[in-house]
This record gives structure tokens, sequence and C-alpha cells, in this order.
């Protein structure tokens, strides 16, 4: 439950061939994130070759920092020394930002520590079943009548 950000060192025609980052934008206690929310993603990925390389590899890989907490090399060396001297004061400093992560991402419309949205932010919420027949029949209109992208526009 943390809203995150991915942005691209310039995205131009060299678009591709930068390492993109990935950044919480709620706070998050953990080795591998820096206190500015940015995942140490130079560990998995230290070049990003186009073609090879995907998004879906820096999703894979930010699961996998939760569930496997590498206290190697630390973006955040707070967190990591938290990790060797109490396991439980870890997961509890980690269950704190959850809860807060929660709160300010399930407040509409305030602002309060969420404004380094930079308009790459994506959240994802349950879509109720009526909206998500609606979406549907979009799409599959769209996609028989136009390009499929054309919707977005």
């Amino acid at each position: 439950n943390f809203s995150s950000s991915f942005s691209s060192s310039g995205i131009n025609a060299e678009y591709g061939g930068a390492r993109p980052s990935l950044r919480f934008i709620t706070p998050v206690f953990h080795p591998q994130i820096k206190e500015t929310g940015e995942l140490n993603l130079s560990k998995a990925f230290p070049t990003w070759t186009p073609r090879k390389d995907r998004i879906w590899h820096i999703l894979r890989y930010t699961k996998r920092c939760f569930f496997s907490v590498n206290t190697f090399n630390p973006a955040n060396p707070v967190a990591a020394e938290t990790v060797h001297k109490s396991i439980d004061l870890f997961r509890k400093q980690a269950k704190l930002c959850v809860e807060r992560s929660i709160k300010l991402m399930s407040r509409e419309g305030d602002d309060d520590d969420v404004s380094a949205d930079d308009g790459n932010v994506f959240n994802a919420k349950p879509l109720p079943e009526k909206e998500l027949e609606k979406l549907k029949n979009r799409v599959l209109a769209s996609s028989a009548s136009t390009g499929f992208m054309d919707m977005f526009v």
C-alpha cells in the first residue's frame, strides 16, 4: 500500500537508453529505499539495456525487495542498521509507514505530504463492477472501430 512514481532520465529521443527510477511518494522505511523515496535500482540493473530490460522487471524487483530485505550496501543506512539491531523495531517502523501511506492516499483531494506528485503517479483502486463493465465495453468498441490507443487521446 504505497504510492509510487516512475520516471526516466529525460523522455526524449534517448528514452529507453537510461535506467528509469522508481520513487515512492509516501514514506517507506527500507534499507534499499533512500529517504527521498527512490528505490536503489543500480543493484539489480547496473546498466539498462533497451529491448532487454522492461518496467515489469523493476516491478518484480520492487516486490522482491519487500520479501527479502537486503542490507548490503544500503541506500538507507539507518533502516539497514535497524534491521541488524532489532528486526522487531524495523517491522514496527515499516508498519507505521504502511499505515501512514494508507491514510495519506485514502484522503480525497488533500495534497498534504503527497505534493511530490510529478504527474507520473499511478494508483490502483478496485473498480466498481458497473464501472468495470463500462470500461470493458468502451475498450471493445474502440478497438473494433479505431486504434486501441485512440480511446486514450
